[in-house]
Parts: structure tokens; sequence; C-alpha cells
């Protein structure tokens, strides 16, 4: 069960690099113009403040729950993994015990998978 949980933990990692390896032997998908890389960076920058936008609350909330809004998802990721791996130690049906790894693999994704792809495109 902890093997199965872990290559399926590792197989997005896996299939992220070998793009990545085809993209490097490739060169990948190059703009042609200068005017197309210029709106491939536009489209990064207003992706990346979009995702800004969604951390800043409107008005003016006291300062904990600035905190615990900012933190909110990253709490919940780390609640799922807890609940889930503990499904391993608990006298639950198989069934239920399969569900909560999954929901731990995918939360566990979540709050390292982008770290990871970062890494692995430098």
């Amino acid at each position: 069960m902890i093997i199965e949980s872990i290559i399926g933990a590792l197989v997005p990692v896996g299939v992220e690099g070998i793009k990545q390896l085809i993209n490097r032997f490739t060169g990948g998908v190059k703009p042609t113009t200068v005017a197309e890389q210029i709106e491939l960076e536009k489209m990064d920058i207003s992706r990346i403040e979009a995702l800004a936008r969604l951390d800043n609350p409107s008005g003016t909330p006291s300062q904990w729950v600035v905190d615990l809004r900012a933190s909110a998802r990253y709490i919940g990721a780390l609640a799922v993994i807890a609940i889930g791996i503990s499904t391993i130690f608990l006298n639950v049906p198989e069934q239920i015990q399969r569900i909560g790894i999954e929901a731990a693999n995918i939360a566990f994704g979540f709050l390292f998978g982008a770290r990871i792809m970062a890494n692995l495109k430098k």
C-alpha cells in the first residue's frame, strides 16, 4: 500500500521530467517573433498577478484574518495528508484507506509539486 502511494506520487514527477528532457533535446516551443515572446511573457505575468489577487482580501480585515486566509490552503492540505496517512493505522475498510492515501498524495502534490517542477526546469 505504501509503495503504491509512493509510486503514485512519483509518476507525475517522472512524466514532467520526461517532458523536460524532450523539450531540452528538441528545443521546445519557441516564439518566432519578438512580439510573440512579449505576448507569452505578458500571459505569464497576468497569470501570476491573478494568483496574487486571490490572496489579497478586500477591505481592511484584522491581521490574523489575513494570515489565516493566506495559510488556509496549506493548513487544509496538511490536514488532508494527516487524515489520509492515519487511515493506514486505523481499522477502516480498504476502499476508504485507498481514498485517504490518494487524497494525501494529491495534497502532497499541491504542497510540493510546484517546487519540484521548478527545480526540474532549472
